[in-house]
């Protein structure tokens, strides 16, 4: 059974027939122990009246006969069912009255006055019995106890039947009551059914259970932050796809402009125009790839323990070819510093911190990468005396695509974000500041270290890899 609605119904319909069976029991038992008082009680007083109503000189009357009715004139059932009744003179045991239909033989044979179940005639009797004051005249009166077993069954129908009509009339309030207030939450998933794969306005809440509202808000609040990232990402498509029209139109125009040159000293300058070019866009395409990447591996990256010295290293070895050929000197100072983190991510955020370094620092600059530990955090610098970034961009350099303005270098805009991303996702901080001897410009990322690591010592490296 899968529908809420359905269930609400069983289990509410069959907690109120368990409570109201248990509750029919009860009263049936107490019914029938009242009955049963009521009976005995009523077989008193009809039983006083008749003695009441017996003349004082009774005794001297003979009981050979009674009287009867004329044929126009039957006797009519009484009001009390089937009644016996016997008048006793107990001195000779001579019965003086009796009903029509009684037995011959005494009702209550022992004479003791009070109440008695028999035997009379192969049927159960309630007899009850009671003498005068001078205890010598008796009356006796019994019912046959089959009138009070159906008249018990007789109100027990009555009762199951007022009980099943309540349980029906029961049953259809609570399938409306229930049809009612889901009816808020039909409305959802009909909203939903017919809604546009691509839209994600908030659904409709109002009028919803306090028990559904919380559940379709959270909904509401996840379809907001899906609406957000489709926005971004729709964003993002149409940056990248300017980005990278942009240098394809370049680098057609150069590819132009060296097949109609007529030497190849000619040609030349626009071929090396077309090889930066390519580096560009081939720069740009391998970000643009990280970034999808980092957005389908945010949630299954692979961590572990890593000596991110050893990464650094590697990374900034790979850059010396590009400072040599600017004439930038490059001073790497390590120590084994491991952190949780995924080999891959490091080595991208790595990777664009000093390519940001180098590309934007001029010819015959300096410099400086540096991974240590300090008071339990790994701190990685990447120190340039470049031109450096003005304090208002600062807050900006990590949006997606933007640019320092006023730069002769043209860079994507996605190295720097891209950082932000892995150190977020690593857990760590990024400080901006100064570069080397209060010139250009300084990035730091502060990663927590491991604790078993923290206090193992390590040996310092500090060597310029180009020279000054």
């Amino acid at each position: 059974m899968h529908s809420l609605r359905s269930r609400l119904f069983v289990v509410l319909l069959g907690v109120f027939v368990i409570a109201w069976a248990i509750t029919l029991i009860c009263l049936g038992m107490q019914f029938a122990r009242e009955r049963t008082g009521v009976w005995d009680r009523s077989l008193g007083d009809i039983g006083r009246e008749i003695l009441l109503s017996m003349p004082s000189d009774i005794r001297q009357l003979s009981g050979a006969s009674n009287l009867h009715l004329a044929e126009a004139n039957p006797p009519r059932a009484l009001k009390h069912g089937t009644l016996s009744f016997q008048v006793w003179i107990k001195t000779r045991r001579d019965n003086v009255v009796r009903s029509p239909g009684s037995s011959p033989g005494p009702l209550k044979p022992d004479f003791v006055d009070g109440y008695a179940t028999r035997m009379i005639d192969g049927q159960e009797w309630r007899v009850y019995a009671i003498s005068d004051v001078q205890n010598e005249v008796q009356v006796q009166v019994a019912k046959p106890t089959s009138e009070l077993v159906a008249e018990t069954r007789r109100w027990v129908r009555i009762g199951l039947g007022t009980t099943a009509l309540l349980l029906i009339i029961l049953g259809i309030a609570m399938k409306l009551v229930i049809r009612w207030s889901l009816r808020p939450v039909t409305k959802v998933q009909e909203a939903i059914t017919v809604r546009d794969a691509r839209d994600l306005d908030p659904l409709p809440s109002q009028g919803l259970p306090d028990e559904v509202r919380p559940l379709v808000e959270s909904f509401n609040r996840l379809l907001g932050r899906l609406d957000r990232a489709m926005q971004n990402e729709r964003q993002f498509l149409a940056e990248a796809a300017h980005e990278l029209r942009t240098p394809l139109a370049a680098l057609l125009t150069h590819a132009q402009v060296a097949l109609r040159s007529k030497s190849l000293d000619e040609a030349k300058a626009p071929l090396q125009q077309l090889v930066r070019g390519v580096e560009r866009s081939a720069r740009l395409s391998q970000q643009l790839l990280d970034s999808a990447r980092l957005d389908a591996e945010r949630h299954i990256s692979e961590r572990g323990p890593i000596e991110l010295a050893d990464i650094v290293a590697v990374i900034t070895h790979e850059f010396e070819t590009a400072a040599t050929a600017k004439c930038q000197s490059i001073t790497l100072d390590t120590e084994p510093c491991q952190i949780e983190g995924n080999v891959d991510d490091l080595g991208i955020l790595i990777g664009n911190l000093i390519d940001n370094a180098v590309r934007y620092t001029g010819t015959g600059g300096r410099l400086a990468v540096c991974c240590v530990c300090v008071a339990q955090v790994v701190r990685l610098q990447v120190l340039d005396d470049g031109p450096g970034v003005v304090r208002d961009d600062h807050a900006r350099i990590f949006d997606r695509f933007f640019r320092v303005a006023g730069s002769n270098e043209r860079g994507s805009g996605i190295g720097l974000s891209l950082v932000a991303r892995i150190a977020e996702s690593h857990g760590a901080t990024i400080e901006i500041g100064e570069g080397i001897d209060g010139r250009g410009f300084g990035i730091t990322v502060v990663f927590p270290a491991l604790q078993e690591r923290v206090s193992e010592p390590g040996a310092v490296s500090t060597k310029p890899l180009l020279p000054a």
